[in-house]
């Protein structure tokens, strides 16, 4: 399946460690620290490591520009297999946020990459459709996408011979997010002419052109999205939703009716306390997005209402990248003394964030739900914890009022009296236990990469292989460290040694006594000139 291709073989260190793994990997000990040094192939290791494994793989890193330089080595040795690369798809981005100190609400401001948001649907049709999958992430995995039932349900496909209706196509592509044309074909959009129906692929940077004898397509074509020639033609065309965030609007309504029933418990929790300008403020927003989604089928900030559209309880984990990947894969975490740390950090950024919005009468309660996956229930996840050891999650029993609304809204949307008992600790624990036992991954093989790996990775592997010998066999050469001191006698007496090895340092150390000689001379000129200077006064 995976088919690694290399002009060179591994060598010194490296076969040790490719081969330390993989017999570890066989004995079921799924928790590996490679150890490594600089410049010891690291990355080709790895990539042995996949061709070994023959599993979809998930690589973490810290840094995107790393992540980038990962994913084009891994393309190079992986071409017929599928690479992908899965950050944050924001060239700007600045969250909706408020700051009490100051009274200052910040709204919401982004710019999409459209280039990488195709690398991102792309990732997730890949992964739904076949098992040669390599992507290569940031940290911004941890962060929530819809459902992959529901992202894999929903993709259109077109196949040569066989009978459409083209009103029927429309609806199906304007669903996906796709746009009728402007003035020119552009990404993520959809042209038809009498006969011919033109769509520029949300995966791909290529355009699909299908031709109709009346309702029956008798050619499609794969087309360069730049310069429209053709590629090839096709048998069929597979066509993902051009959002990630794509909407289950079958119920629609009445998941906007759930969405005012806690507006209106929110507005009468404020008025209650004479917080009217608040209570105004809240019914005027959340007023505005439901028209929004009931007529666009989205507004600007539709994640805060993703507790509704992905039918999820209070508290429970959303859905993220970890979700398309099947219960056996491997994953490497890059730099996982850098790494680690940022995954443990981000759901604790995002929710002091929401809690200020949520307590400050900006967002609904619910808004607390769309969160990144917390760092212990990625431990769950990937069995790194046993789920019993996961502690509740409390961010939302620490919003007033919070409890009490969500036990209204879960009442109001199950109908069923048990879901009052969400508000118990016992009950939530269980509940969020029962989630992440479905998400857990029964198989996942996870390798820590790391020069200096912290005593987390340590404590959690279950073997710790070194690669420190480079491919070349060069070691570092040997240092010594003397005590700081002002004698220099040391320092002099290696001179000899140190130029006898390498006579090219002569020129130099001739170079470096010629310019001391010409700052001795100048020293001596404004000692010379200081003095005659303060004899003629």
């Amino acid at each position: 399946m995976f088919n690694l291709q290399s002009s060179y073989q591994p060598a010194w260190d490296q076969p040790k460690a490719i081969k330390q793994i993989a017999d570890s990997f066989s004995k079921w000990k799924n928790k590996i620290t490679l150890l490594w040094a600089t410049g010891t192939g690291k990355t080709f290791t790895i990539a042995n490591i996949i061709k070994e494994v023959q599993k979809p793989t998930l690589v973490i890193s810290h840094n995107k520009t790393l992540a980038a330089q990962l994913a084009t080595e891994f393309k190079a040795f992986f071409p017929e297999n599928a690479v992908h690369y899965f950050i944050s798809y924001f060239d700007y981005y600045q969250p909706e946020s408020y700051l009490p100190s100051s009274w200052t609400y910040i709204e919401k401001e982004a710019t999409v990459n459209q280039e990488i948001e195709m690398y991102r649907l792309a990732t997730m049709a890949s992964l739904l459709s076949r098992k040669d999958v390599i992507v290569v992430a940031s940290a911004s995995s941890l962060y929530g996408l819809w459902q992959s039932r529901f992202f894999e349900e929903n993709c259109l496909q077109l196949y040569v011979g066989k009978k459409y209706d083209f009103n029927e196509i429309k609806r199906q592509l304007l669903h996906m997010q796709y746009k009728p044309i402007h003035w020119k074909i552009e990404a993520w959009m959809f042209e038809m002419k009498w006969d011919i129906l033109d769509i520029f692929s949300s995966t791909e940077k290529c355009l699909y052109r299908c031709f109709f004898d009346e309702d029956t397509i008798e050619r499609i074509e794969q087309r360069d999205s730049l310069s429209y020639e053709l590629i090839w033609p096709v048998q069929k065309a597979m066509l993902w939703p051009a959002t990630q965030y794509l909407q289950d609007t079958s119920d629609l309504e009445l998941i906007l009716q759930q969405i005012n029933t806690e507006k209106e418990l929110r507005i009468k929790e404020f008025e209650k306390l004479w917080m009217l300008v608040e209570a105004e403020r809240i019914k005027k927003k959340v007023e505005y997005d439901i028209r929004m989604i009931r007529e666009t089928g989205f507004v600007n900030w539709i994640e805060n209402y993703s507790l509704y559209f992905d039918k999820r309880l209070p508290w429970e984990p959303p859905n993220t990248i970890f979700d398309y990947f099947p219960d056996d894969f491997l994953l490497i975490i890059d730099e996982s003394h850098m790494t680690i740390p940022q995954l443990r950090a981000m759901a604790q950024w995002d929710r002091a964030r929401k809690n200020n919005l949520i307590r400050y009468w900006f967002r609904l309660p619910s808004a607390i739900d769309h969160r990144p996956l917390r760092f212990e229930e990625l431990e769950a996840t990937l069995q790194w914890k046993d789920i019993n050891e996961i502690k509740l999650d409390e961010a939302a029993a620490d919003l007033d009022l919070v409890s009490t609304v969500h036990k209204q809204v879960v009442n109001e949307w199950k109908k069923e009296d048990k879901n009052s008992s969400l508000i118990n600790h016992e009950a939530r624990k269980n509940n969020q236990q029962e989630t992440l036992s479905r998400k857990t991954k029964k198989n996942v093989k996870s390798i820590f990469l790391s020069a200096t790996p912290a005593e987390y990775e340590l404590d959690l592997s279950d073997e710790v292989v070194e690669q420190i010998i480079r491919p070349t066999g060069l070691l570092d050469p040997v240092t010594f460290v003397y005590p700081k001191s002002w004698d220099y006698s040391i320092l002099l007496d290696s001179l000899p040694k140190l130029l006898s090895k390498k006579p090219y340092l002569n020129e130099f150390m001739k170079s470096e006594e010629k310019s001391s000689e010409q700052q001795h001379k100048l020293n001596l000129e404004e000692i010379f000139w200081a003095e005659e200077e303060k004899n003629s006064e």
